[in-house]
């Protein structure tokens, strides 16, 4: 089975990286008829920054808006198939990043672009937009912290335009964190001008509103349902034809299909995966079906109950037949996960074998079953959810399993019940944010790691994957032997279940460049007629 090589966008040892332009992939064919572009997603955020957290439907926000230092470099493409997938680094608002002559931290040196309010762009920009996110997002200094920052001294201020972010040590995915959309640049001058005692982060009128540097002014933003942008005219930035983007969430799959085939929509995502198939026959439409690390995951509570015990939760993996879940759910689109991990295969627990399942319930006491509740959600991962849920609790079934299932509809609620392990069990997705396993590796499965909210952790487990966080992607055999290790350590534990490796899946009418899924899987604006 082949797989996609995604581990890191530099070396712990040699993380000196040379910037192209802000924006700087490379150009693609240009469309200059079209310059209004409508994207139809299943849901849209209450906030236009990290917090409150709304999943899959923040990214949209924060990705395509993408007012962060750092970005993965797309490459070209022709608007009918995916650009070869890199972990590349360019930049957007920065210029250069490298690490200091002695080694203390990332030296960074910022653009000359201006904010919507007429601003430039400085290191007071990027020391108080660091310093409100890890205040206002307890992910966001995890995620700092994990990747090497020194998170109580963050920010060295050199000169006007230019910064250093400390460091404690490097690894093997420091400079690609800055990519990540938890850091998010505001302009700092407009922002500070509404914080209050109660506020001091500005959080509320920054949740309304825009002061960054994306090169966007907003027109319009109708928390849940609806963003407008319009391209601000004095920005220095690099961006492609198009001059204003509405993007609307429009929960039915059906409807968002017909807007896409008849052209009233130019991009869209999030479907039920039959319907990529019924797409791929539209004329005027492009089906992009791109490679992905992302997993649909089954995350478990680990606390209390039935599932506290791993033979329980080795007996829930063995029932599900990944196959079938593919096939039934996915329309074949996606590989049946081999382990928790991409790029590691032949799991024991991940074999479907319900006799072994029923064996294994019987030996820690529920041969007779128990009753679960499954939860789930359409804003992540997706509207594939409602029929995963449905064939699992058939599955689970057949081993005396009781599911009932639960579906959450608000993003912002699905997201911060399960932050707050708020959960017996639920269908999530893992889109990868940062493209090394020794991130990935840790923002769930971590010991004190934000995300983890299972209650599993192990220090084996911890120890591989600092080891690998610190080993550079050149050293390819120690990088899979730790990786296969931390495999095995999470799949004995069982807290999370992968269960399908998904595609990376995008809608877009014919003529339009520059729509191309990002690693996470949304869109970039500035891209868009590029």
């Amino acid at each position: 089975m082949k797989r996609l090589r995604l581990l890191t966008g530099g070396a712990a040892v040699a993380l000196t990286t040379s910037l192209v332009a802000c924006g700087g992939s490379p150009q693609a064919a240009v469309n200059p008829s079209i310059e209004n572009v409508v994207v139809a997603v299943g849901a849209l955020p209450d906030s236009l920054t990290p917090s409150p957290w709304g999943g899959s439907a923040s990214h949209v926000v924060l990705s395509g808006l993408g007012s962060q230092l750092l970005e993965y470099k797309s490459g070209a493409s022709d608007g009918k198939t995916c650009p070869a997938p890199s972990t590349e680094l360019s930049g957007r608002l920065a210029e250069s990043a490298k690490p200091s002559a002695d080694g203390t931290g990332v030296v960074v040196t910022l653009r000359k672009l201006t904010s919507q309010f007429g601003n430039t762009l400085s290191a007071e920009d990027v020391r108080w937009s660091f310093d409100i996110g890890m205040k206002r997002q307890p992910v966001m200094k995890g995620t700092l912290k994990s990747s090497g920052f020194n998170v109580d001294n963050l920010v060295k201020v050199i000169d006007e335009h230019t910064i250093q972010l400390n460091t404690v040590g490097l690894t093997s995915y420091t400079q690609a964190s800055l990519q990540n959309n938890l850091f998010y640049i505001h302009d700092s001058t407009e922002a500070k001008k509404h914080a209050t005692p109660d506020d001091p982060t500005a959080n509320a009128w920054l949740s309304k509103n825009l002061a960054d540097y994306s090169g966007w002014k907003l027109e319009e933003f109708t928390p849940g349902t609806s963003l407008t942008v319009t391209a601000d005219p004095k920005w220095e930035g690099t961006r492609g034809s198009v001059k204003r983007v509405a993007v609307k969430a429009v929960q039915s799959t059906a409807t968002r299909s017909q807007l896409i085939e008849t052209g009233e929509v130019q991009v869209a995502n999030g479907f039920e995966y039959d319907q990529y198939k019924d797409l791929e026959k539209s004329p005027g439409v492009a089906v992009l079906n791109c490679a992905s690390q992302t997993r649909d995951t089954m995350m478990i509570n680990t606390k209390t109950g039935p599932l506290a015990d791993p033979k329980v939760r080795h007996a829930l993996s063995m029932a599900i037949d990944r196959d079938a879940l593919v096939k039934g759910a996915y329309a074949g689109f996606g590989e049946p996960a081999g382990s928790i991990f991409p790029a590691v295969e032949g799991s024991p627990i991940y074999k479907y074998n319900k006799d072994e399942a029923k064996k294994l319930l019987a030996e820690a006491g529920y041969g007779s079953g128990f009753p679960m509740t499954l939860s789930y959600s359409a804003t992540r991962p997706g509207p594939v959810a409602a029929k995963s849920a449905v064939l699992l609790q058939s599955m689970l079934k057949d081993v005396g399993i009781d599911v009932q299932l639960q579906n959450v509809a608000s993003s912002t609620d699905f997201s911060t019940a399960l932050l707050q392990g708020r959960y017996q069990a639920v269908l999530y997705s893992e889109p990868i944010v940062i493209a090394d396993p020794a991130f990935y590796s840790y923002a769930f499965y971590g010991t004190g790691a934000p995300s983890n909210s299972t209650g599993w952790s192990n220090p084996e487990f911890d120890k591989a994957r600092s080891e690998l966080a610190a080993t550079p992607d050149q050293e390819t055999a120690k990088r899979t032997t730790l990786l296969n290790k931390m495999a095995s350590l999470v799949d004995d534990g069982a807290a999370i279940l992968s269960l399908v490796e998904t595609r990376g899946m995008l809608v877009k009418r014919d003529g339009l460049s520059g729509a191309v899924p990002l690693t996470n899987g949304q869109i970039y604006f500035n891209s868009l007629g590029r």
